[in-house]
């Protein structure tokens, strides 16, 4: 009997790490689909994974609605190449999922090329609040905060 108890609870703890982490894997993915569409100025991709009431609160705390987001990132207003690159890259994120509803919290890591000279590097943190749409994860809110650089100490 005991072993069927624990064989019970071993399954359910199984099945419940499973699931999480299939969750887990669809919002990192949905967070990759959102940097990649902004590094590369695609609305069309964006529009596809913000929700109709998207908001955003940018690293400047600007209140950024869904239309002002997706014209920023119109393809005719991305720096030329070889006058600015950005390239981000996702860690430590912390994942939270409430049935039909998520929140996302990562670090972005951006490494920025400015006429041919790469930038220190910078580090803001982001917090997604995610809804699921029928099997779809969809971003809801965005909000931006910056991290300080590290701050070398003064040689004395």
């Amino acid at each position: 009997m005991k072993f069927k108890i624990f064989l019970f609870i071993l399954l359910f703890s199984s099945v419940s790490v499973f699931a999480q982490s299939k969750e887990d894997t669809a919002l990192k993915a949905l967070v990759g689909q959102m940097t990649d569409a902004q590094q590369d100025y695609q609305p069309d991709a964006l529009d596809k994974i913000l929700t109709a009431d998207y908001i955003e609160i940018s690293p400047v705390g600007e209140f950024d609605p869904r239309e002002k987001v997706l014209g920023f990132y119109k393809p005719e207003l991305k720096p030329p190449a070889d006058k600015m690159s950005a390239k981000v890259a996702t860690d430590e994120f912390s994942i939270r999922v409430y049935d039909k509803v998520a929140i996302v919290i990562a670090r972005l890591n951006y490494t920025v090329t400015s006429e041919g000279k790469t930038l220190p590097p910078r580090s803001i943190r982001a917090t997604f609040v995610c809804k699921k749409d029928g099997k779809t994860w969809k971003i809801a809110s965005a909000q931006y905060t910056g991290i300080r650089p590290t701050q070398t100490p003064p040689k004395s």
